[in-house]
């Protein structure tokens, strides 16, 4: 059983980072290049849940590693964000955010489930991991996520364009 002090201390490390990130970002901007996956088992799609902000779940996904190919970067945050281990099946596209004073860059990868989610427990970042089918997402799903599976089911790929 999860102690629910420690979820409570987890979620506002969690937020205080988030927020200590951002304003990093503004006064330095630095450019990043980051990667999220597009899973998919079945019609369903994963997504991850994260411990704060106004739209929590959305695809999984991270930064790029010093010296780490692309592919590698999503196949690794999928199963660190997730515990499920995927297969990448190619390249949907490369987006643009630009907002908060941030103006990176995501490599956004398709991948297939090799098994099922296992969230982490007591992760600072992560607290949940499910599939869910398209018409049933649940509330709180980033508007860019949910762009990126509406563009899967449409069978767009090869993108470019804003997040």
């Amino acid at each position: 059983m999860i102690h629910p002090l420690r979820e409570i201390i987890l979620t506002g490390a969690y937020n205080l980072f988030i927020r200590l990130r951002l304003a990093q970002h503004v006064l330095f901007r630095p450019r990043a290049i980051g990667v999220r996956v597009i899973v998919q088992r079945g019609d369903e799609f994963l997504l991850v849940r994260h411990r704060g902000g106004a739209k929590p779940w959305g695809l999984p996904g991270g930064a790029i590693d010093h010296g780490e190919a692309p592919a590698e970067a999503a196949r690794r945050e999928a199963l660190e964000e997730s515990g499920c281990p995927v297969t990448v099946t190619g390249l949907h596209g490369v987006f643009h955010y630009v907002a908060h004073g941030l103006s990176d860059y995501v490599i956004v990868f398709t991948a297939v489930a090799d098994g099922p989610p296992a969230p982490p427990r007591g992760d600072i970042e992560i607290c949940d991991a499910q599939f869910f089918h398209p018409d049933r997402l649940p509330a709180g799903v980033d508007a860019g996520s949910a762009r990126r599976i509406a563009e899967v089911r449409r069978g767009e790929r090869n993108l470019y364009r804003a997040w």
